[in-house]
């Protein structure tokens, strides 16, 4: 178990004058299915261990076919903070993800009330694990500051139609502040777009496919 580790690694590992990278490794999800039917934790956390800034586990079974189990199975193999990503909306989900050794979790302000995010939040802090705060639009990025997010996430999906929009890190992210370290979500392919959105993001949230 590495409950030892503080909270600040996380927030430590996106900070720098290098962008960051969060690699996720994702089984399947809502808007391509079934991602990678040779899907590999292990395997995957070796190649990503090289090049993250920290690593990304999707948790959810039901639309993302994800585990606890391989929290786990990837921390043991990278050095690299690990995030916890699922719906998470009860502060049991942050126990979990803690005693299967993630480092940070991912809180959506898309399904949590101000007085949700801030109970959550407070449990992650407690067990010295980092928090991502997800938005999507402008009154959930206004929000995000008012709660005194440190690492803000911009989902460029569309949750409803699961449309990708990039506008989205270009619009919010100004509007962050500088002491808000910027991560893009999702519709992230090529190089050339990191190269552009890096004008406005930190870093970016990148799936191996």
């Amino acid at each position: 178990m590495r409950f030892s580790r503080a909270r600040d690694i996380f927030y430590d590992a996106l900070q720098g004058a290098r962008t960051a990278f969060i690699l996720e490794c994702k089984k399947a999800s809502p808007s391509k299915g079934v991602i990678r039917d040779d899907f590999d934790p292990a395997r995957i956390a070796a190649i990503y261990k090289h090049y993250a800034s920290a690593i990304s586990v999707l948790t959810d079974e039901k639309y993302f076919q994800g585990s606890f189990n391989f929290l786990p199975i990837v921390s043991q193999i990278a050095p690299q903070p690990i995030l916890c990503k699922d719906f998470i909306i009860d502060p049991y989900q942050i126990y979990l993800a803690r005693y299967y050794q993630a480092d940070a979790c991912l809180l959506m302000l898309s399904v949590l009330d101000d007085d949700q995010y801030r109970q959550l939040a407070a449990v992650a802090h407690s067990l010295e694990m980092g928090v991502l705060t997800e938005v999507s639009n402008e009154e959930e990025q206004e929000r995000a500051i008012a709660l005194g997010a440190k690492v803000v996430g911009i989902n460029n999906r569309d949750l409803r139609d699961l449309s990708i929009d990039l506008n989205r890190t270009r619009e919010l992210a100004p509007k962050l502040g500088h002491n808000v370290t910027v991560i893009s979500e999702s519709g992230i392919n090529t190089y050339a777009q990191v190269r552009e959105l890096s004008h406005f993001a930190n870093g970016f949230l990148i799936v191996r496919r």
